[in-house]
C-alpha cells in the first residue's frame, strides 16, 4: 500500500499542475504558465484519514507561509462562509521578509471534503505571475486559531497559518 501511495505521489510530481502559487522546479528554463483545466492529481499527504475540520471555524483571514520550490512564501487565505458543501476562499501569495524575491499573485480555491480529507482545491486565477501554477492545500488541523497542512504541488511542503479575525 505504501509503495502504491509513493508511486502515485512521485507520478503526480511529474505532471503539470493547473493553477498557481509555486514556481516551477525548472524556473531557469522555459516558463510556460498555461494553467491546465485539470486539477492537480497530487493529493496533499498530511491530511487526516477522516476529516475532523469544523468548517464553521474557517471563515476569516488566515496569514502565514508555505514552502515550495521557490522557497518560503507568504500566504493569506481569505475564507468565506460555506456555500452548501463548498467553502470558497482566495489564496494570495507574496514574498516574506528574508525570503526569496517572490512575485505576488492570487487565485480562487474551493474547500471541500474528499475521501475524509478537507482540501482547498484550486479554481481560477485572479492574478497570475509568469511561471507560476496553482496549488491545493490539504488541511491537517485547525486548532486554537492555527491551520496547518501540506501544499499539493510540485516541490511543495508544509504550510502554517494563523487566524487574524
Amino acid at each position: 500500500m505504501l509503495a502504491l501511495l509513493l508511486l502515485l505521489v512521485v507520478a503526480g510530481c511529474s505532471q503539470q499542475v493547473g493553477g498557481t502559487a509555486s514556481a516551477p522546479e525548472n524556473a531557469g528554463s522555459s516558463r510556460s504558465a498555461e494553467p491546465s483545466a485539470e486539477p492537480t492529481s497530487q493529493e496533499p499527504s498530511s491530511t487526516p484519514a477522516s476529516s475532523s475540520i469544523d468548517v464553521s471555524q474557517l471563515p476569516g483571514t488566515w496569514r502565514g507561509s508555505y514552502f515550495c520550490a521557490q522557497g518560503e512564501t507568504g500566504l493569506e487565505l481569505e475564507v468565506s462562509p460555506a456555500e452548501g458543501d463548498t467553502v470558497p476562499a482566495v489564496f494570495s501569495f507574496f514574498p516574506v521578509e528574508g525570503g526569496p524575491p517572490t512575485p505576488s499573485g492570487s487565485f480562487k480555491v474551493n474547500g471541500v471534503e474528499e475521501n475524509g480529507q478537507f482540501v482547498f482545491r484550486q479554481d481560477a486565477w485572479i492574478e497570475q505571475p509568469e511561471g507560476f501554477v496553482m496549488v491545493d492545500l490539504g488541511v491537517a488541523s485547525v486548532e486554537n486559531g492555527t491551520m496547518t497542512g501540506r501544499v499539493g504541488g510540485p516541490g511543495c511542503d508544509a504550510f502554517s497559518l494563523t487566524k487574524e479575525n
